[in-house]
């Protein structure tokens, strides 16, 4: 946790070199880092080595629910609903992952369609060029959906379209696939095999984490 620490801006680069082992020679982190040639240069912090998400805005026009008809309306919310089941149908095409845990719209009245909706989609793949083909995929898709081109039967099957909507995709921050160690891999593979015997072949699943500590600091931000 000490080095995601620092990453995410919560440990000063400082202390954590001046932390000391606990064994008799009371040597530095810094030191250690020294002896086994790790003492990069590069900063340690999430302003230069980002993880990835993005954030989408749609941009339609308020108007009263009463008074505006489905055709002439530009409905924001919406249509960020459409984008929202669109990003997952294609995570599971192409055996991703997709997630909104953000979602804001405005004015947010019970009687105004909203004309402005932002929400965060994080997008994972076991893979870069998954991840790459998923993005270029949605940035399309989503383009479509929001000027009411089929697609899917997301617009043609889904009731009124009404007036388009304009999209903008931001990237918060990149990410790249990280790749464990074949031998770290094989050594724990070999190990759960000769601990559980023929059992093993049950009770053993190869599994991909999602998730790591600096994601973990990431959200302390």
């Amino acid at each position: 946790m000490v080095a995601s620490g620092v990453w995410a801006g919560e440990i000063p680069l400082e202390r954590a070199h001046n932390l000391q082992e606990v064994g008799s020679q009371r040597r530095t982190m810094k030191q250690e880092l020294e002896r086994i040639g790790y003492l990069g240069e590069a900063d340690a912090s999430y302003r230069t080595m980002p993880l990835g998400w993005h954030t989408i805005t749609v941009r339609g026009h308020d108007c009263h629910t009463g008074t505006t008809d489905f055709m002439n309306r530009a409905d924001a919310l919406l249509s960020a609903a459409k984008l929202i089941l669109r990003s997952h149908q294609l995570a599971v095409q192409y055996n991703a992952l997709a997630s909104t845990g953000i979602f804001k719209m405005s004015p947010g009245s019970t009687n105004t369609v909203p004309g402005w909706v932002q929400f965060s989609l994080d997008i994972r793949a076991v893979e870069d060029d998954v991840l790459m083909d998923l993005e270029k995929h949605l940035k399309s898709d989503f383009d479509k959906i929001v000027k009411g081109e089929p697609v899917d039967g997301l617009n043609d099957d889904l009731g009124v379209f009404g007036r388009p909507c304009n999209l903008e995709w931001t990237l918060d921050a990149p990410s790249r696939a990280t790749k464990f160690d074949s031998g770290c891999i094989s050594c724990v593979q070999e190990s759960a095999k000769d601990l559980l015997k023929n059992a093993s072949k049950d009770l053993v699943q190869d599994m991909i984490s999602g998730a790591g500590t600096v994601q973990f600091r990431s959200w302390i931000l």
